[in-house]
């Protein structure tokens, strides 16, 4: 008789359709160098990746949203101001804001891929160019705020 107390409930076969995600801890060095916009679109596609439910991708939606929200009402205060220098670091403080929602809904799919064996994908080049392409649209809706 056998027994199926050792065999696993997940197929390894179910992840292999999928491109393999990024280690969520990796998305904070593009939410602090690109902000919150970088920071959700590639969390999006991360959850995407991991298969994580709707409710997950919402969350991270609305954090990079309200994020963003957030760094735009800012920035418009403080340069009303003439200051400049704690733009950036707003930003920075969106961005890492919204990676602490998207990696608490990211971490347990990730923990489960890791251990069925799955190795992560490399973040290098789309967070380089999501903090590129991303970080300076964003750049450009700040001084596109603050000119007005």
């Amino acid at each position: 008789m056998a027994d199926d107390l050792f065999t696993p409930t997940i197929p390894p076969a179910a992840d292999e359709a999928r491109r393999p995600p990024w280690r969520p801890q990796s998305l904070l060095f593009p939410a602090v160098f690109g902000g919150p916009t970088a920071v959700t679109v590639l969390a999006l596609l991360n959850g995407r990746r991991l298969g994580v439910p709707r409710r997950a991708h919402l969350a991270v939606l609305g954090s990079g949203l309200a994020g963003l929200a957030a760094r735009l009402t800012m920035t418009f205060v403080l340069f009303d101001d003439g200051a400049g220098g704690p733009v950036r670091l707003i930003g920075a403080l969106a961005g890492g804001l919204v990676w602490l929602v998207a990696a608490a809904t990211q971490k347990p799919r990730f923990r489960a891929y890791e251990l069925r064996g799955g190795e992560p994908a490399s973040l290098w080049l789309p967070g380089l160019g999501a903090v590129l392409v991303l970080g300076s649209a964003e750049a450009i809706l700040i001084l596109l705020v603050a000119a007005a």
